[in-house]
């Protein structure tokens, strides 16, 4: 049986139906005339799941509410004492207070849209009276309403995560280069490039650039394009702050699951449990201890959770072992196809 989701841009979508063919699982594209969300409908035996985008039937509308607002999510994990940072919502009928909570929290803080996800208006860092308005006024033109948030500094994870289980953790890290003493920065960026040419086709991963942007850091450092780095020293070759243009700038999906503490995984499982109708979720978790320690009280916070989160950074790392999440996004929809694959 062959995939007809040949042309669709939705990575994550394309590897859970080449799973399901895999299985045996037969796969309409339902909306196939329409230029609209990919929408396919799945069926094994008398058994009919459907999938659109990422999100997938067992995910409840409540559910995919719950998490694009969130705000509301900051509610609910909180009711199951579960940290979040300190943060209020505003509109632009109570704009006038929102110095009087800065003043409270201190900088630097969060602003960004209260709805959606993908990392789109989201201002990190915001340190200033200045900036603050600037964020401010650039979210109120599009949105009704504006998230702040006191910043919290520690390492961000991103958990795929069911309500049993984590299927995979993933750590981003700025466009780098690892030295080994021999070849020169440029090169030491060619060898990168090429050697994730499969994951750059696929547009999991992206080629690093030599623009005026990574000269620029290089200079900071007092390095250039043709120094050579002692072997074993990592150099950072841009300074993105948000997770999502790390990725199109050059920067590396790292694999962690098994370096992650069992205490942090079983956070992120009660916190896909605190909220109502949620299969599972991509969860964005940062910690200011290391990843394999015990979590404290206030050693880390909840960041968000995405209902249709992107699955191919865990198939496809730029570093560390690959995850088939798809596999276990599969084994949710239809429990009875588990280890069931066609023979070739």
């Amino acid at each position: 049986m062959q995939s007809d989701n040949k042309g669709t841009k939705f990575i994550s979508q394309n590897l859970l139906i080449d799973e399901s063919i895999a299985r045996g699982i037969k796969v309409t594209h339902v909306n196939k005339d329409q230029n609209s969300m990919v929408f396919y409908e799945l069926s094994y035996k008398k058994h009919i799941e459907y999938i659109s985008g990422g999100i997938i039937s067992k995910m409840s509308a409540v559910a995919n509410h719950c998490v694009t607002n969130k705000y509301l999510t900051k509610i609910l994990l909180k009711k199951e004492k579960i940290n979040v940072p300190e943060g209020k919502i505003f509109s632009k009928k109570n704009i006038s207070q929102i110095s009087l909570f800065i003043k409270k929290i201190g900088y630097p803080i969060v602003i960004k849209k209260n709805n959606g996800a993908r990392g789109d208006l989201v201002f990190l860092g915001v340190n200033s009276k200045e900036n603050c308005k600037k964020a401010i006024s650039c979210i109120f033109k599009k949105h009704k309403d504006i998230l702040i948030e006191k910043e919290f500094k520690g390492n961000e994870l991103r958990f795929i995560v069911s309500r049993k289980k984590v299927f995979a953790v993933t750590e981003r890290e700025p466009a780098n280069v690892i030295g080994d003493g021999v070849h020169s920065i440029r090169e030491l960026i060619e060898i990168k490039n090429k050697s994730r040419k499969t994951a750059i086709v696929k547009r999991c991963l992206f080629k690093i650039k030599i623009n005026n942007i990574l000269r620029k850091r290089l200079k900071e450092n007092k390095l250039r394009l043709n120094s050579i780095v002692s072997k074993e020293k990592k150099i950072y070759l841009r300074d993105d702050n948000n997770k999502n243009s790390m990725i199109i700038n050059g920067g590396d999906d790292v694999d962690v699951t098994d370096q992650v503490h069992p205490e942090l995984k079983k956070i992120a499982v009660r916190a896909v449990k605190a909220i109502p109708g949620l299969t599972y979720t991509g969860l964005d978790l940062m910690t200011s201890k290391n990843i394999s320690e015990k979590p404290t009280k206030n050693s880390y916070v909840i960041i968000e959770l995405n209902s249709f989160p992107a699955i191919y950074p865990q198939h496809f790392p730029s570093q560390g072992k690959p995850r088939n999440v798809a596999k276990e996004i599969i084994d949710i929809l239809f429990p009875e196809t588990k280890g069931k694959y066609n023979k070739k």
